[in-house]
């Protein structure tokens, strides 16, 4: 290799050295900058992590909440159609009698009844089957409507709701008299009922029954 030849080639290697040299020492310029955003890309990281655990975390409460509404709703609902279930077959059982099995009558009417109200019936047993054994037809009774006028606030024993029924009667006596005293006018077909229905061992009964 002549002389010229060798000088290019030191050029040359003189320029890669450089080279390398000016890249090694951008690198260690650039380190801090290089760290620090991959420093600030692991903060974000952590963040967005934290933000979608802390989203799932309220989805998963708002989930709850949801269900927990929906369940007491429904709770709330089956409560209300048992007790005016009860009240519609209880008032039923009231004005349904016939003059061949008073006997039978009454203890119907006492099995749906409970407290002060059973007690009454079961105090006037004797004149009650005395009626309805006197009775020259059957009386029937349909309820038409029932509606709560006070809301279920519990489903423990001894609970206790107002309901207002309406049905159509031949005898509207059965249910006993009106809420001011007076009489009961027997050729009418439809009453009305204030019941207080109580929740008891066996269920919804009545415990007052009265017109309004």
């Amino acid at each position: 290799m002549n002389e010229t030849g060798a000088t290019r080639v030191e050029l040359a290697r003189e320029r890669v050295d450089t080279a390398v040299r000016r890249a090694r020492t951008a690198r260690i310029a650039a380190a801090p900058a290089l760290r620090s955003r991959a420093i600030r890309r692991t903060r974000l990281l952590r963040r967005t992590l934290v933000a979608a655990a802390l989203a799932v975390l309220v989805l998963v409460a708002v989930a709850g909440v949801l269900s927990w509404q929906i369940r007491g709703q429904h709770e709330a609902t089956e409560l209300t159609n048992d007790v005016l279930a009860s009240a519609r077959g209880a008032v039923t059982v009231m004005l349904t009698a016939d003059p061949a099995d008073p006997e039978g009558y009454v203890t119907a009417v006492a099995e749906v009844s409970t407290g002060a109200q059973r007690e009454r019936i079961e105090a006037a047993r004797d004149a009650l089957v005395a009626e309805v054994g006197g009775q020259t037809d059957s009386s029937v009774g349909q309820v038409v409507s029932a509606g709560l006028v006070t809301d279920p606030t519990s489903d423990e024993i001894g609970a206790d709701v107002d309901v207002l029924v309406v049905a159509d009667a031949t005898n509207p006596a059965l249910l006993g008299e009106s809420g001011d005293g007076s009489g009961v006018d027997t050729t009418g077909e439809r009453v009305t009922a204030l019941v207080t229905m109580t929740l008891t061992e066996d269920g919804w009964k009545i415990a007052q029954a009265r017109r309004p």
